[in-house]
């Protein structure tokens, strides 16, 4: 007789503990950027990264949120596991992360791409505190979240992602050009029984001698959580070194936190 289909986190998983786990079977969309191109629409503000588009509200592009005409409602965001943090959640993918309290948590609509990884839209926007800088608005940090067809291994996929964000993020363009991407090895972990990849790196900047609130290196995390047919990925990043005292650069330490406290959202 067949089993029946029993609601899980992340839209259709099963419980881990009840055999091998059933993952979501959905199609396909995906995540930082200092310097990022929105999807068309978006309201743009140049930053020292270069031109930074704002996430777009609205229907997505092709591949990847569930259809308009489905009837499914996700679950309400938890509660923060981290005391004095809040919660950033996707809901489309039911994945949820701490971030600290003084980040914007953005509305759920809201969505960005990174062209180098094609097709795929990023939810579960929030942004690190900004700051001015030579007369232009910076951001801090950012964690986002999207899923990716299961095509090749969590280890590559995971390196694949660190560096078309890192690129993406930090430099103009995203050709990486002028800054030094140091990603370490993938290392398997689990996500509440969940298989799954974490790897955790550094992105380097030439410093500017001018501004001195510029960023010298950033943490960058990313995180690859296998589900049915399709990988659920987090990256996360934030400033860790910058001449400004302004605000704190604790992105060795934040980012760390933020990936740590990621987990599946159930009813």
């Amino acid at each position: 007789m067949p089993r029946e289909s029993v609601y899980r986190g992340f839209g259709t998983f099963d419980e881990p503990s009840g055999g091998p786990p059933r993952k979501p079977g959905w199609g396909v969309i995906t995540g930082l950027t200092l310097a990022v191109l929105m999807l068309v629409g978006a309201i743009t503000i140049s930053i020292y990264y270069g031109t930074t588009s704002s996430p777009t509200n609205g229907d997505t592009a092709a591949g990847g949120d569930l259809p308009s005409t489905t009837t499914w409602t996700p679950p309400p965001a938890p509660e923060p596991r981290i005391d004095g943090w809040q919660v950033g959640y996707n809901r489309r993918i039911q994945l949820a992360y701490d971030v600290p309290e003084n980040w914007n948590v953005l509305p759920s609509d809201q969505r960005y791409s990174i062209p180098e990884l094609g097709d795929m839209t990023f939810r579960g926007l929030v942004d690190g505190p900004s700051y001015q800088c030579g007369g232009t608005t910076l951001v801090g940090g950012r964690a986002v979240s999207t899923r990716v067809l299961a095509e090749d291994t969590m280890s590559r996929t995971a390196e694949a992602f660190f560096d078309a964000a890192g690129a993406n993020f930090y430099d103009p363009g995203g050709d990486a050009r002028d800054i030094s991407l140091e990603p370490g090895e993938p290392r398997e972990t689990t996500v509440e029984g969940y298989d799954a990849v974490r790897l955790s790196g550094t992105v380097k900047l030439p410093a500017d001698g001018g501004a001195k609130c510029v960023p010298t290196e950033a943490t960058m995390a990313v995180l690859v959580v296998e589900a049915r047919d399709d990988y659920v990925v987090l990256v996360a990043s934030a400033d860790s070194e910058r001449p400004a005292p302004s605000p704190n650069a604790r992105g060795d330490r934040i980012v760390p936190r933020i990936v740590e406290s990621a987990r599946p959202v159930r009813r």
